[in-house]
């Protein structure tokens, strides 16, 4: 019976990636109840990060005429979309940092001789592996990478339940940065923006693109 029920999931799980398609455009009439969002993103909170650092945060814009200011910023942003999400990076996330503290200590609950140890272990790690410290730039890319995890998470979710999205990676991030900062949604010495993500329900008139990709022989090489 579970090898049964696994290979359901499993087929589930391939049936629903082979249908999902990255929205183009979206229905006005159509909406993501509280429920399915609420799903959505709590995939995005459970996510594997790097060390468990949890470099991210979600800004859900429900702001009237908010997200027609962000769509004057993301020109890959779209119409009619009934939730848009804005992902943060943290910034400077360091051995030495607050946030890596509050995060060993007040999450992770670790002893102080433990959080000791995993700072060495992530400074080294940052430093001599990655390069991560080399600047700012290497430093916030790497948070950028771990909301990206949380990105497929939530696509992943969304098309389960059968909601769709896009991930909008089309904007100007001066332009946006500026934007939802003077909003004062968050510190821009804290944060950056990393992506956008919007969830609603396509226009049946609009017809979704045919779904390519590489055969799975040019994308997989098996090293026996």
């Amino acid at each position: 019976m579970g090898n049964q029920q696994e290979e359901s999931n499993g087929k589930t799980l391939i049936e629903t990636l082979t249908k999902r398609f990255t929205c183009k455009r979206y229905d006005p009439e159509g909406g993501v109840s509280d429920e399915d969002f609420a799903t959505i993103l709590e995939a995005a909170h459970l996510s594997p990060s790097s060390f468990g650092f949890e470099p991210w945060k979600l800004l859900v814009i429900e702001r009237p005429g908010l997200v027609d200011e962000i769509r004057e910023q993301a020109w890959g942003a779209k119409r009619n979309a009934d939730r848009t999400v804005v992902i943060l990076a943290r910034r400077d996330v360091t051995a030495e940092s607050a946030w890596v503290h509050h995060i060993a200590h007040d999450v992770q609950g670790l002893s102080e001789a433990d959080e000791q140890a995993r700072r060495e272990t992530f400074a080294k790690f940052q430093r001599d592996d990655l390069h991560v410290l080399d600047n700012e730039r290497t430093l916030f890319d790497w948070a950028g990478k771990q909301t990206y995890i949380a990105l497929a998470n939530m696509l992943t979710a969304a098309a389960l339940l059968g909601v769709d999205a896009t991930p909008v990676e089309g904007y100007n991030r001066d332009g946006l940065e500026k934007l939802l900062a003077g909003h004062g949604l968050y510190n821009k010495d804290d944060w950056g923006i990393s992506v956008l993500v919007q969830f609603g329900v396509h226009d049946a008139t609009h017809r979704p693109v045919v779904k390519t990709r590489r055969p799975i022989e040019e994308v997989v090489e098996w090293v026996r």
